[in-house]
């Protein structure tokens, strides 16, 4: 079964943005999978699957398959059910995203295609691990302060999702797998160093690159492209089983290799970058100038650019700006949501916005709309 989901991987094709597809022979489609499992599950000769998933059931534990689209990234940050995500946008324009989410016992797959560059943090459910690894990206990311190749594969404690800068358009998948679960196939795989490995791994990222990344592209992206076709399939648990050896096992020959690289720390650009967000939020009425940062963190304002650059890419200006704008627009949707009237003038003056054209042009600027229009979508919403 590992071997139908990623070996021999596939050709790499690169067309405009950063990609890798291939039709090569000899892959097992992810639809002709599903559906001879969903054969398979009205057959009483079907085999089972090499792993026996057990534990408690919770929310993580439902199967099925959902697909959800959102204009905003605030309401597409909730609609990760399970998950406490924070989503910051940071690039300019209409945020338009699209989830598929796979949801089996313990195991869960999500598709996310978005359109602008956001700025994401948070955790996953109880207890899980995260793999995440792009299949699109229109340009490089951050991750912790760090700059992230492409293809590159993404392994987190899923109680702590550290910050990570996405490009501005990108197709990702990411595993969200129960770590017992994920122990317990790897070890009945007889992958000792990959369960051992996944059993001490406690507040840990680690990074990952090397070929077998494309056969594992190519798997999941063909399975998330059935989309609700899957859904029926997974009333069968005999199917259940078998899409999560499949998976696992594909992971399982990621976990393997040896090219796992350890990132838990954040660099010194971006710990100085944390020192100046947390000294600016404790100033949010009134807004430090660049001298003041730089007097705070003791250093030069040409060191100050670099270390933004280097951590995000962005600039200091940029940065802040970003996050009061998205600021106000978390409490603005809040508002807008209890159906009272909202006074965005005093919303933004808490943010340190005094001039009101000044900051609408920069509010439409971001978001693609005015602070009123996000009052009254989210106000009609909630009637």
């Amino acid at each position: 079964m590992r071997a139908a989901f990623c070996s021999a991987p596939p050709t790499i094709a690169r067309t405009g943005s950063r990609s890798v597809s291939s039709d090569k022979p000899g892959y097992l489609d992810a639809i002709v999978l599903t559906v001879d499992c969903y054969r398979a599950a009205r057959s009483p000769s079907w085999m089972l699957g090499e792993c026996i998933m057990s534990g408690k059931r919770g929310a993580a534990d439902m199967a099925g398959v959902s697909i959800v689209e959102s204009v905003d990234a605030n309401d597409y940050a909730g609609r990760m059910n399970g998950w406490n995500m924070r989503m910051d946008q940071v690039s300019s324009g209409r945020f338009t995203g699209r989830l598929v989410m796979i949801r089996l016992r313990g195991l869960e797959i999500v598709r996310e295609t978005t359109t602008q560059a956001l700025l994401k943090q948070g955790s996953a459910w109880p207890d899980a691990l995260v793999f995440s690894l792009p299949l699109e990206i229109s340009n490089p990311g951050y991750y912790n302060g760090r700059p992230l190749e492409f293809p590159q594969l993404l392994l987190s404690d899923g109680a702590n999702l550290l910050p990570l800068l996405t490009s501005t358009r990108v197709d990702v998948v990411s595993v969200a797998v129960a770590r017992d679960r994920l122990f317990s196939c790897l070890d009945a795989l007889g992958e000792t160093r990959a369960a051992d490995f996944i059993a001490g791994l406690r507040g840990q990222q680690h990074f990952f690159s090397g070929p077998v990344l494309a056969g594992l592209q190519y798997g999941l992206r063909r399975l998330c492209d059935q989309g609700e076709r899957l859904g029926p399939a997974l009333a069968f648990e005999h199917v259940r089983r078998s899409l999560q050896d499949t998976v696992v096992g594909a992971l399982a020959d990621v976990l393997s290799e040896n090219d796992w690289t350890d990132v838990r720390g954040s660099t010194a650009q971006k710990q100085t970058v944390d020192r100046i967000r947390e000294y600016v939020f404790e100033r949010v009425e009134d807004p430090p100038r660049i001298a003041e940062l730089c007097r705070h963190v003791g250093v030069s304002r040409r060191t100050l650019q670099g270390c933004f650059q280097d951590a995000l890419g962005l600039t200091p200006l940029q940065y802040l700006r970003m996050l009061r704008l998205n600021a106000v627009r978390r409490e603005l949707r809040a508002l807008a949501a209890t159906g009272q009237p909202v006074s965005i003038g005093d919303v933004a003056a808490r943010w340190g916005f005094w001039h009101w054209s000044r900051f609408t042009e920069n509010y439409r600027q971001l978001f693609g709309e005015l602070p009123s229009h996000t009052v009254q979508r989210v106000a009609s919403a909630s009637r």
